[in-house]
């Protein structure tokens, strides 16, 4: 403990008891140990607080409202300290969390009912921005980020995959054909996402290893939500995170192009800023998240054997 936390200890255990020796045996100290630290105090005070006989002491005038003082002090630390475990017991108080528009909307927001319910002593301020949100700057305790984590300053818990495929409406299919191999989307009309490192050349993962295919469309945006739509009006070919898309899939409004291609792996995380001490309401919050998101997540395994290369 400090050194001015471990002298009033000392001082307060030898008034108690009236006795060095005694105040030695509590504290686990020989009783010149326990004089030097009250002495010690003293010195720093500028002022005796304890008279010292061969067989009493007394405290001074100084030493009776000091000790006054000292044991107003550690009663406030005694009740800060059990205030602290009930607060790490019971997650509470306000959790400011952050996520994308579609993921938090799609699935963040339909799930606090069932956090509030868990821990009813807990609130919870969402925050929902395709912007990037740094998190320590602006005080969020948790942010749920999709793809590749950078920021040394942060922890990462992996919640799930986010298997990302080609997919296009069956009436653009019916005009255009059905490649059946990545070379031939060169000759097919593409809705570019702008959101990858390089949009126009898509790395995808086939049943012979990586294959890299250069891209040409009309239409380029970051929204997730406007390549489908797009894509449901028969506009091209796109990228589909089965996060978003798993309803169209299903109700076959969109079918999956080269189901034995994937984009390359990308994950769901739980991000929070790096501490020693990581506060009970985001531990407890992220926990029930990676309960919650395992893998396959629940958009994927609603497509098991619906949609062709699930199941």
């Amino acid at each position: 403990m400090p050194t001015e936390t471990h002298e009033l200890v000392a001082f307060h255990s030898v008034v108690k008891h009236s006795s060095f020796a005694k105040a030695a045996e509590e504290l686990s100290l020989s009783p010149s140990g326990v004089s030097r630290i009250v002495t010690r105090l003293e010195e720093r005070l500028g002022v005796r607080l304890v008279q010292r006989t061969t067989r009493s002491l007394s405290l001074t005038e100084a030493g009776a409202a000091f000790y006054a003082r000292a044991s107003q002090i550690l009663a406030d630390l005694l009740d800060a300290e059990a205030e602290v475990q009930k607060a790490t017991a019971h997650p509470r108080g306000n959790l400011r969390i952050t996520a994308s528009l579609l993921f938090g909307q799609m699935y963040i927001g339909p799930v606090l009912d069932e956090i509030l319910a868990l821990y009813p002593e807990l609130s919870i301020d969402l925050t929902l921005t395709n912007r990037f949100v740094d998190i320590i700057d602006e005080g969020i305790d948790l942010a749920i980020r999709i793809g590749a984590l950078s920021d040394s300053r942060l922890i990462a818990r992996r919640l799930c995959a986010n298997k990302r495929v080609l997919i296009a409406s069956p009436d653009y299919l019916a005009r255009r054909g059905v490649p059946k191999h990545p070379d031939e989307l060169a000759q097919h009309d593409i809705v570019v996402y702008t959101g990858f490192a390089r949009p126009r050349e898509w790395k995808l993962i086939g049943p012979d290893g990586p294959v890299s295919v250069a891209l040409s469309g009309r239409i380029a945006t970051n929204n997730i939500a406007v390549l489908a739509d797009s894509a449901k009006k028969g506009l091209g070919i796109t990228v589909g995170p089965t996060m978003s898309v798993n309803e169209e899939l299903v109700k076959g409004e969109l079918v999956r192009v080269l189901p034995e291609y994937e984009f390359e792996q990308s994950a769901i995380f739980a991000v929070y800023p790096s501490a020693r001490q990581l506060s009970t309401k985001v531990r407890a919050v992220v926990d029930f998240l990676v309960a919650k998101f395992v893998d396959p997540p629940t958009w994927e395994r609603m497509l098991t054997g619906k949609v062709s290369g699930f199941g």
